[in-house]
């Protein structure tokens, strides 16, 4: 049978081969960009062709989703988001519009045997785990791959919709995209790309085209980057698009922070860096929202606790590495508003370190906590490694006097952050701010095992003698179950001895031999080389750190700091 096309006859086979040699010239786009090698494009009717008219509306438009083995799990993300489809209003229809990409063959079995529309992405790099880093090659060359297959399905003539896994589609957003001929329709959040709106044109194709060969050369670029480039005023006035913006009130995030369920018509479990806390604050969201379609109207969406404890932890995990040595040390000190003042603590702690003795390069390693926004910013202003302390009821933004209530709150929640840190694998001399390092410490440090040295108000001569009167100012601790141990039991100890502020529980703990008992290996530090106010050497030949203690304000503190420095 033959193929007729502007006049020209040819057989069904030369049919074939024409149609399959033109999709594949056109499907390269730029002459720059090549295909990759695992994904092969073909006719029409191929399995992608099926599959894609199978999924697709009348108008041609389809739902796209990612899968890959973890989301497919008992429990796992897939679960809860055709959970949603299927209690949400008029949505429940929209699944057999869905097509699922699986990018391994455990998730492309299991999404057959759900029996959906299911299509197997293959890449040169699987992406098997949640867990994998987000610049890692399987990342990378997933995202390029999907956006080369997203280009293919523009190619084929179908607009379609993409979603995360973990948005929970709540009502069906096609009636609120407010579609009035716009190429693309992105998130008003410039940070929330898991659900966006792409229709088939020749402007979108080019788009998708250029975004393919922007990660190619990159080879660095994950999806996020590339829809934030698409999203330029550049690409954007290049191509002559028309893009819209969906509206954050309908299309909502957990960035975003208070929701209305009233009106929301999906939720995407953005600002989350963990699989297990998202699958459990959007299974409280659908919860919530089951009740709320039961007929509870006075209800609203619960806070995105899991959330937000994974990420305070993923950016203590994340800090931590790029602040440690090579052998998981590093510096820690803690900052609040009062420190930050121009010519104030911090700028006079920065100015000890930059002038002293082997302790200039020391700054790479500092981590600063920091108990307010105007410290945090402070201290990215000077690119340091920071982590911002966030603790509900508390403020710490003023300065805090010695014992009093904002001080035991402040130095308690010290505590807290240094466990973690034990925790996470890393040694740390913990500084006060207040301690000026004329010296690299390390140098008169004891490596030889010691779990703990920490400095003294009053030294009796005796390194290992437990009746020293510490100061907790400053301290070297090596991370190991039994530091661990102590820095539980050390916050735990403040319920009973109220009032106390941490130093002198942690003396209360020494003095009653809880150190011997947990196998604690401790060392307290010479006074001659880790000095104070309280007992103040005269060599200054020896002299390693000095610490303004015995003495309450910040402004006497930095006086009295400066002078010593510039005698």
């Amino acid at each position: 049978m033959g193929f007729r096309r502007h006049g020209f006859v040819v057989s069904g086979c030369a049919a074939g081969f024409l149609v399959v040699t033109v999709l594949v010239s056109d499907s390269l786009w730029l002459p720059q960009v090549s295909v990759l090698p695992m994904f092969r494009l073909t006719n029409p009717k191929d399995g992608l062709g099926i599959e894609l008219e199978g999924a697709s509306t009348r108008n041609k438009t389809l739902i796209i989703g990612v899968i890959n083995e973890a989301s497919v799990e008992d429990n796992g993300m897939l679960q809860l988001f055709l959970q949603s489809m299927r209690e949400g209003e008029d949505t429940a229809f929209l699944i057999r519009h869905v097509l699922l990409v699986a990018t391994d063959q455990i998730a492309y079995n299991h999404c057959m045997v759900l029996q959906l529309h299911c299509h197997q992405l293959y890449t040169d790099a699987l992406l098997l785990s949640p867990a994998l880093s987000i610049q890692s090659a399987s990342l990378i060359s997933l995202a390029s791959t999907l956006t080369l297959f997203l280009g293919e399905v523009l190619l084929r003539g179908y607009s379609f919709i993409f979603t995360d896994m973990n948005v929970m589609w709540l009502r069906n957003p096609f009636a609120r995209l407010n579609h009035n001929g716009e190429d693309m329709l992105l998130s008003g959040d410039l940070y929330d790309s898991g659900l966006y709106f792409v229709s088939s044109n020749t402007k979108t194709m080019a788009l998708f085209k250029q975004s393919y060969a922007v990660m190619n050369e990159s080879r660095s670029m994950k999806g996020d980057d590339v829809l934030h480039l698409m999203r330029s005023k550049r690409f954007i006035q290049q191509l002559d698009m028309k893009v819209g913006y969906l509206d954050t009130a309908h299309f909502t995030n957990f960035c975003q922070g208070t929701l209305d369920i009233a009106k929301a018509a999906t939720v995407h479990a953005n600002c989350c860096p963990s699989s297990k806390a998202k699958f459990a604050d959007l299974t409280a969201t659908l919860d919530v929202w089951k009740t709320y379609n039961n007929g509870t109207p006075n209800v609203t969406f619960s806070a995105h606790s899991s959330c937000a404890k994974s990420w305070k932890t993923h950016q203590l995990k994340t800090s931590l590495q790029a602040a440690a040595m090579g052998n998981k040390t590093l510096v820690i000190s803690y900052l609040n508003k009062a420190y930050v003042e121009e010519n104030g603590m911090l700028d006079l702690f920065l100015r000890t370190l930059k002038e002293g003795e082997d302790t200039a390069f020391l700054i790479t390693h500092l981590f600063l906590i920091t108990v307010d926004q105007t410290a945090f910013d402070r201290c990215k202003m000077h690119r340091l490694h920071c982590y911002r302390l966030v603790s509900e009821g508390l403020n710490f933004s003023k300065e805090q006097l010695f014992m009093s209530d904002g001080y035991i709150n402040l130095v308690w929640q010290k505590v807290v952050v240094l466990g973690e840190v034990l925790k996470h694998g890393y040694n740390f001399i913990f500084t006060d701010m207040d301690i000026m390092w004329l010296r690299n410490p390390f140098s008169r440090l004891s490596l030889y095992g010691e779990d703990l040295q920490i400095s003294c108000d009053y030294y009796n001569g005796r390194p290992y003698d437990d009746s020293n009167h510490i100061n907790t100012g400053f301290f070297y601790v090596a991370s190991n179950n039994k530091t661990i141990k102590l820095f539980d039991m050390w916050f735990e100890s403040r319920k009973t001895l109220r009032r106390m502020h941490d130093q002198d529980v942690l003396a209360f703990l020494k003095s009653n031999g809880v150190f011997k008992r947990l196998g604690v290996s401790v060392r307290f530090l010479d006074t001659l080389y880790f000095s104070g106010f309280c007992q103040v050497t005269k060599n200054s030949k020896e002299v390693i750190t000095v610490h303004a203690n015995c003495c309450r304000s910040i402004k006497a503190k930095v006086d009295d700091l400066t002078e010593t420095l510039e005698a």
